[in-house]
């Protein structure tokens, strides 16, 4: 079984200790460790919170799970599928369901073992001796204790580098991650069977500009690009009478390429996704080795439909750090590839 049980079933006993504050503890600020994955540097890691927690097994270690060959475009989205666990994932799973025995403030919630990583949702009821890591520590030895004795490795070695505990704010977003991990197996399979439109690129030339790309390539090839942009002090009739104009464009093949920030874009970048059509989205972010489109744009990216390109390539952080002069940039930019002839876009 994937799941322990679903955020649905039992909301009153989820939410009875609440969650965080998202400035509750500011006297745990620390420097940022950048080799190490972000934490919220105000929050008290000992204290009740939900968490989203991933762990990567480091490069070269044995497959937990394996997924089902075929394509799964005939199910239904909200259909699970099931990871067929290896000997060492079966090991897993067994500490997973063991955490609340060894630690009864900790609630598991939501858990997928997936062929190199694992996903789990934990609910800390109670305030934590120890900071959540440390808590934690046991189960990660015991997994990597497993790994050693199945192998019979001459040196002990560790199964995962180290996990990534991402704080859940609202109940809204816990529902998100609990479905995320459920979903997790069928998302992994699309990837697995549309490589092409799940490919990363560090350095693709588009001009003369360098960008981080995501997504179906070889939408920059298309005939019409057309470059989306709103100007703040326009009336709302003339909002109207430009949002008209893009989605007749639109109706006629036209692909809408803009960084998509102003309410009236999102809603072209939207009417255009729901008839159908193409996106190509200037962001600000770049992108992470293990980096996947999120919601909607997973369903999108998986069909084709979805290009991302990032033009300041190095910054990977989750967070936007654009201001008023980098989104100008990014409309000036998506003009420009919109410009181009279709046949000189696109160098690898």
């Amino acid at each position: 079984q994937i799941e322990t049980m679903t955020a649905t079933d039992d909301k009153s006993r989820l939410v009875s200790h609440g969650f965080p504050a998202r400035n509750n503890a500011p006297e745990f600020k620390r420097e940022p460790d950048k080799s190490r994955p972000r934490r919220a540097w105000f929050h008290d890691y000992c204290a009740p919170a939900y968490y989203h927690i991933t762990a990567t097994t480091i490069e070269g270690s044995p497959l937990l799970s394996t997924l089902p060959v075929g394509a799964v475009s005939a199910l239904q989205k909200e259909a699970l599928i099931y990871p067929v666990l290896s000997e060492l994932g079966k090991k897993i799973e067994t500490e997973l369901l063991s955490i609340s025995s060894f630690h009864p403030e900790i609630r598991l919630l939501q858990y997928v073992i997936m062929p190199d990583h694992i996903h789990f949702a934990l609910h800390v009821k109670e305030r934590l001796k120890k900071m959540l890591g440390y808590e934690l520590a046991g189960f990660f030895g015991a997994c990597s204790r497993h790994y050693n004795r199945i192998y019979s490795l001459p040196e002990f070695k560790s199964l995962f580098s180290t996990f990534h505990d991402r704080l859940i704010f609202n109940y809204s977003q816990l529902e998100k991650v609990m479905a995320y991990i459920r979903d997790n197996p069928r998302r992994a399979i699309i990837k697995r069977n549309n490589p092409a439109l799940f490919r990363r690129y560090l350095h693709l030339n588009v001009g003369n500009q360098e960008y981080a790309v995501f997504g179906n390539i070889f939408l920059l090839r298309h005939y019409n690009l057309m470059p989306v942009r709103i100007h703040r002090k326009w009336s709302n009739a003339e909002f109207a009478v430009y949002e008209d104009e893009c989605m007749r464009k639109v109706s006629h093949g036209a692909i809408p390429v803009s960084p998509f920030i102003h309410p009236a874009e999102k809603k072209i970048m939207r009417q255009t996704l729901e008839m159908g059509g193409s996106v190509i989205r200037l962001t600000d972010c770049g992108f992470e080795d293990r980096f996947k489109p999120r919601g909607k744009d997973f369903e999108i990216c998986s069909e084709g439909r979805l290009l991302l390109m990032a033009p300041w390539p190095q910054n990977v952080g989750r967070k936007s750090t654009a201001g008023y002069k980098e989104f100008n940039t990014m409309n000036d930019l998506a003009a420009a590839i919109a410009s181009m002839p279709p046949e000189t876009r696109l160098t690898l």
